[in-house]
């Protein structure tokens, strides 16, 4: 399983949301299940350390918890109209963390889960469980846009972002070329939050979450 799987992709308007994904999943698709928790397993990985368990017993619980989705077939509870996926998710992770039936009984899911490397990000992550989970998962957004960016721009304009513009330009090219480059990765930041939300129209208040968990 690839922990970089981004539901989006290129062509995302073509593409399911995530509730639909989650529905899928609901209905016994393991490949839908597998890109849902690639994408969402750092984020809830922070938040159990951040809980206070330690590095074995947090690998322990995020594998056992993604586990219990299939078991329980929670994703096929799951309902849109409750909110955004990202905030079910969290819910249902408070949730299995305070059973301690569902800890004893949970069986660890196998997985590609660079626990090592979430580890090393872990250290300068927010201090809450909560502020933890979100601030992973705006990482992973951010992430994933400027990876999109990287691949339509030139390495020139993309050193505008870093305040190292070529010493050649004008101040008024230096300005035009940093505008379109904010205003495109305001785009990518949408192509990537678009497919996990249920309604267009919830794209804006997501990206206001995303930079207020930055």
């Amino acid at each position: 399983m690839n922990s970089e799987t981004a539901i989006g992709g290129d062509n995302h308007r073509f593409q399911p949301t995530v509730w639909t994904i989650v529905r899928q999943a609901g209905d016994g698709s393991r490949h839908a299940l597998d890109n849902l928790i690639a994408q969402y397993w750092k984020p809830a990985y922070f938040f159990v350390r951040r809980r206070g368990y330690d590095v074995e017993a947090a690998k322990d619980l995020t594998q056992g918890f993604f586990s219990s989705l299939i078991e329980r077939n929670l994703p096929g509870s799951a309902d849109a109209a409750l909110g955004s996926f990202r905030n079910y998710l969290l819910g249902a992770l408070t949730h299995f963390l305070s059973d301690q039936s569902d800890r004893d009984r949970a069986k660890k899911r196998g997985g590609d889960f660079n626990f090592v490397q979430a580890e090393l990000e872990l250290a300068s992550a927010e201090p809450t469980p909560e502020e933890a989970f979100r601030s992973r998962w705006a990482r992973e957004i951010l992430s994933r846009a400027m990876a999109r960016l990287r691949k339509e721009v030139p390495a020139e304009d993309l050193a505008l972002l870093r305040g190292a513009p070529r010493p050649d330009l004008s101040a008024t090219d230096r300005k035009n070329r940093a505008f379109r480059l904010r205003a495109r990765l305001q785009a990518c930041l949408r192509e990537e939050i678009l497919p996990s939300v249920e309604r267009p129209g919830e794209v804006e208040s997501e990206i206001r979450e995303l930079f207020s968990s930055l």
